[in-house]
């Protein structure tokens, strides 16, 4: 494995999960939020949502001609009830009506991340699964009060009030926040080697 030790990543997201995350594996960021049309596809499925998304934000990341051996990451995050999608809310009714979906249900977070390097892309997706207990109308109410909620798939966070609502994951944690960090390393690894062996 190559050392990571302040090797510069740009990010092509402006999420604060995804840069401390990255930062506190060691990568230097510059972050570089790519901004596109995240309207779902009639007929998309999570995974598949989460896919073009995901390689859509890499490739509007525009790169100077000096940065093109810079690796480029990003990412998309949906949680999934069954077949529904739950992106980010539109506004606190939305997010009210997300928790109360969720209550007492487990559902999934997936998270798609791309690697960019140059004209190169590697994806992959990763799938956790998170268990809420029943939560009552005045607890969701308490805490769309107090937390951050309008920027965050599903309407929650798992590092913030939304703590005290999970009864299990089975997966990644890192995932949940916004970046399934292991994943992402091997990614940058393995677009490395190819790269390296491509040149050979």
């Amino acid at each position: 494995m190559f050392n990571i030790a302040l090797m510069k990543i740009i990010l092509a997201s402006q999420s604060p999960r995804r840069l401390f995350l990255l930062q506190a594996a060691g990568f230097s960021i510059d972050v570089r939020p790519s901004h596109i049309d995240e309207c779902p596809q009639p007929g998309e499925d999570v995974q598949t949502m989460t896919s073009r998304l995901c390689l859509a934000k890499a490739k509007a990341c525009l790169l100077q001609d000096d940065e093109l051996q810079v690796p480029v990451i990003a990412a998309d995050t949906l949680v999934a009830l069954g077949d529904e999608v739950l992106g980010q809310p539109e506004d606190i009714q939305q997010a009210k009506e997300m928790i109360q979906k969720l209550s007492g249900q487990k559902h999934q977070v997936h998270t798609t991340v791309c690697v960019r390097l140059a004209d190169d892309y590697l994806l992959q997706t990763v799938t956790t699964e998170v268990s809420f207990r029943m939560i009552s109308d005045a607890e969701i109410d308490v805490y769309v009060r107090y937390n951050e909620i309008l920027d965050k798939a599903g309407a929650y966070a798992i590092q913030g009030g939304a703590s005290g609502f999970i009864t299990g994951i089975q997966g990644s944690l890192d995932n949940v926040i916004g970046l399934p960090v292991q994943e992402t390393i091997r990614l940058l690894h393995k677009i490395r080697c190819e790269q390296v062996a491509s040149e050979a």
